[in-house]
């Protein structure tokens, strides 16, 4: 949508007002080289969604054509989703116009469609490479043009590419300034890969930016915990759930910390408040019936891990196993009914 847009506003002034399509209709019939006429006339059948006239006018002038025209050829192969034609003729224009930026950032808007349109995974990664590289092109002309940045940065993101998000990331904050959510991000992709100093450090930094934003509460409280300060990581926990108590995803991580500490009765009651706060959350199903079986409310607990081997199918084989335990431990009325209940979610 945003791609379209932008097309859109590029061509705006050169659908105003002008001659008819029956007059350039006319022109053309005794002057078909000219690239004006073509042009205008193409520009009328875009405007009109008649992506296909339009083409065919162009496209066999892009030795000629003028910026105007690109963009109609470009914005009608867009439309008739020819990625790989639109991909084509960006970059006839853009190696043209090598320092106007806006030719780069729609060449990898156009190569990321095109990605999206194939199966082949191995095309599907040159392609997305090559819209990276396109994007970096527009940040070289344009350092500070955010909707390139962004698009970079969420296309790294997406595929990954952790170690050149983090310093694009340190990009953005020295050229846009300490804005929340790129330390949000920082924080997030610091704490998920280990980086643990880092995100100690830069989730801290987040949390002052943007207190009330719950999620890098959490990262910290993972940080500080990999990092062995669990006393630290405890009273994290503690206030960030006092202070979001319904993110299910603050209450989530403080019952999972209490969990990895084997205190299940207080695990439990984490779990419980992110449940109500997001009952269809397979993780706090399938936390909470973990933390009330290890407390020994073992008929609680079926119905917990019933709704959450429903949501996610791979929590199946602890459901089976706890069913196994309750066997071996002299209840093996209630470890069959856990045993059918996991094989019906199989």
């Amino acid at each position: 949508m945003a791609r379209l847009w932008i097309l859109i506003l590029l061509c705006t002034n050169a659908w105003a007002a002008g001659p008819t399509q029956a007059q350039l209709e006319k022109r053309l019939a005794s002057d078909p080289d000219n690239v004006a006429f073509r042009t205008q006339l193409a520009e009328i059948h875009v405007a009109g969604r008649q992506f296909a006239k339009a083409a065919e006018l162009l496209d066999p002038y892009t030795d000629q054509l003028t910026p105007a025209g690109f963009r109609a050829l470009a914005f009608a192969y867009s439309n008739m989703k020819k990625y790989e034609d639109e991909v084509r003729v960006l970059n006839i224009i853009a190696a043209k116009e090598e320092q106007n930026h806006e030719w780069f950032l729609l060449l990898a808007h156009a190569y990321l469609k095109q990605a999206g349109d194939t199966q082949d995974l191995v095309r599907n990664g040159q392609l997305i490479t090559k819209a990276i590289q396109s994007l970096r092109a527009v940040l070289r002309i344009q350092r500070k043009y955010k909707p390139a940045y962004d698009l970079l940065l969420k296309t790294l993101i997406q595929q990954k590419a952790h170690n050149e998000a983090r310093e694009l990331l340190t990009e953005g904050i020295n050229n846009f300034g300490e804005r929340p959510e790129l330390y949000r991000e920082l924080c997030r992709i610091d704490s998920n890969d280990g980086f643990l100093v880092q995100a100690v450090e830069n989730c801290s930094k987040s949390i002052s930016i943007s207190p009330k934003y719950p999620d890098h509460y959490v990262y910290l409280i993972q940080a500080l915990y990999d990092q062995k300060e669990e006393v630290r990581a405890e009273r994290n926990a503690i206030s960030a759930a006092k202070k979001f108590p319904s993110s299910e995803f603050v209450q989530w991580a403080a019952g999972t910390m209490f969990f990895r500490k084997k205190n299940y009765p207080v695990a439990t009651r984490y779990y419980l408040t992110a449940v109500k706060a997001m009952p269809d959350s397979s993780r706090a199903q399938f936390g909470l019936a973990q933390a009330l079986f290890e407390s020994g409310r073992h008929q609680e607990a079926l119905d917990h891990f019933t709704k959450a081997c429903k949501l996610d199918r791979t929590t199946v084989e602890t459901f089976l196993s706890s069913g196994g335990r309750l066997k071996q431990t002299g209840q093996p009325e209630l470890g069959n009914k856990y045993v059918q209940a996991a094989n019906t979610c199989r």
